[in-house]
């Protein structure tokens, strides 16, 4: 499955010895995904300025999961912010969970791999 967060934390790992691959993406391909991608968002301004649902949930990843990180950049959004102020911008990372005691990458992150691809 496909997750997007704005955070992001050890326990978010289910079960704990996973490795992680990690890469930026752009925005385009992030929008992209993002239209078949379940938010886990927490914060409601950046959900309206990104386009997705506000849903405070926490999120488990498992092998094969990926979560779209939105970091934000250059200061802060306020509350009262619907639109990001000039002198912020954000950055796209996408991270993909394996485990490394099968020596096999699960099939679920070539799905997703080919998802974010197309």
């Amino acid at each position: 499955m496909i997750f997007i967060s704005s955070s992001w934390s050890e326990n978010m790992f289910m079960p704990d010895h996973l490795l992680v691959d990690i890469h930026q993406i752009d925005e385009e391909q992030f929008k992209k995904y993002a239209e078949v991608a379940h938010s886990c968002i927490d914060k409601p301004n950046l959900s309206k300025i990104i386009g997705v649902d506000y849903n405070p949930e926490h999120v488990q990843l498992r092998p094969g999961d990926s979560l779209l990180k939105v970091l934000i950049k250059g200061g802060r959004l306020s509350p009262l912010d619907d639109e990001l102020p000039e002198d912020v911008f954000l950055e796209y990372y996408c991270y993909t969970v394996f485990d490394p005691n099968t020596h096999v990458i699960n099939e679920k992150i070539e799905e997703n791999k080919v998802l974010m691809e197309e």
